[in-house]
């Protein structure tokens, strides 16, 4: 039985769950994901070179160009951690099962409190990549900033009057997102090799109920397609609908993407980064001082004398990064 408590078998542990998938994180962000040496993060703001290059003779030295312009941002990494006591009564109750029997209940009640430790980190990080996407990211309370990517207001436009996209006799929405591909091709300075699109549920429903969106839709969808749809592919932009929501400090639930959003964007080389720092805990085999590899996540337990019972802990160090905030418009379409 003492495996189970083994600092390397509950980290291992924790590590293989597959929590609910998190759109925005699995999107855009895990598949830039990377340990880092120590819990102090590096991560540079990129803005690209606008110019093209002059022909020269062959006998001639190259021109020296300007460097690509970076800002970088250096911060401790976030901390997140939880820890759940598993009292000794609750564990004395199941020796009635046997030796066998009680080791099976109770790695099934650790995993049980692993997995909601889990979930909860992976809610966060959903969290911190959504607004990211917006240029900031917030702690829990929402008013505390973490990061400020410094998304310029140009990118950031809030439709007002008949511009909202609920005005479907005046509202263009065609138009708006063309011009919004526009400033970011213009100002991003990177490939673009995608457009995509987070879309909230009162932005959707102004989309379909738009005459000159319905009017491009009707002959590849049907009405009765068009009034269920989630996701939308207009204007060369692949839109999803997101509602996932969490529960603030408050208990009042949130929207990942707020109803009245439209996040546009240019997808690309360095757009994003999701680097994690290794926790500092010298029972961490990757941890700060340690020559293991880093984990996403660490776990461990320990017992606790008064009230009896034992100790169970869950840790990550993670902050998504917009590299890139110029590739990106978030965008109020409609009121809210």
């Amino acid at each position: 039985m003492d495996n189970l408590f083994k600092t390397r078998t509950l980290t291992r542990a924790v590590n293989a769950m597959r929590a609910p998938g998190r759109y925005i994180a699995q999107t855009y962000f895990n598949p830039q994901l990377r340990g880092e040496d120590t819990d102090r993060l590096a991560f540079d703001i990129i803005s690209g070179s606008e110019g093209v290059l002059a022909n020269i003779g062959v006998a001639e030295p190259a021109v020296v160009g300007t460097k690509t312009g970076r800002k970088t941002i250096t911060l401790t990494a976030p901390r997140l951690s939880e820890k759940r006591l598993i009292h000794t009564y609750e564990m004395n109750a199941l020796r009635g099962f046997g030796v066998q029997g009680m080791t099976e209940r109770l790695k099934t009640r650790i995993a049980r409190e692993q997995f909601d430790m889990r979930n909860k980190v992976d809610r966060t990080i959903e969290f911190y990549c959504a607004y990211a996407l917006r240029g900031k990211i917030y702690d829990s309370d929402l008013s505390t900033v973490l990061v400020d990517y410094n998304l310029d207001e140009g990118h950031a436009p809030t439709l007002e009057g008949t511009e909202r996209w609920s005005d479907s006799d005046d509202s263009d929405p065609l138009a708006d997102i063309r011009a919004w591909k526009v400033l970011i091709e213009d100002d991003s300075g990177h490939e673009i090799t995608g457009w995509s699109a987070l879309c909230g549920s009162s932005a959707m429903t102004a989309l379909l109920n738009n005459d000159k969106v319905l009017e491009l839709l009707k002959y590849t969808k049907g009405a009765e397609l068009l009034g269920r749809a989630r996701v939308l592919d207009i204007a060369g932009v692949n839109i999803v609908e997101y509602n996932a929501s969490f529960k603030d400090t408050a208990g009042v639930r949130r929207r990942f993407v707020e109803p009245t959003d439209f996040i546009l964007i240019g997808e690309g080389v360095d757009v994003f980064d999701f680097p994690y720092a290794r926790v500092v805990d010298e029972e961490d085999q990757g941890g700060v001082g340690n020559d293991g590899a880093p984990t996403l996540l660490f776990s461990k337990s320990w017992v606790e004398k008064d009230p009896s019972g034992r100790w169970i802990k869950v840790e990550s160090r993670p902050l998504p990064v917009v590299k890139r905030p110029d590739a990106i418009v978030h965008a109020t379409v409609t009121a809210s």
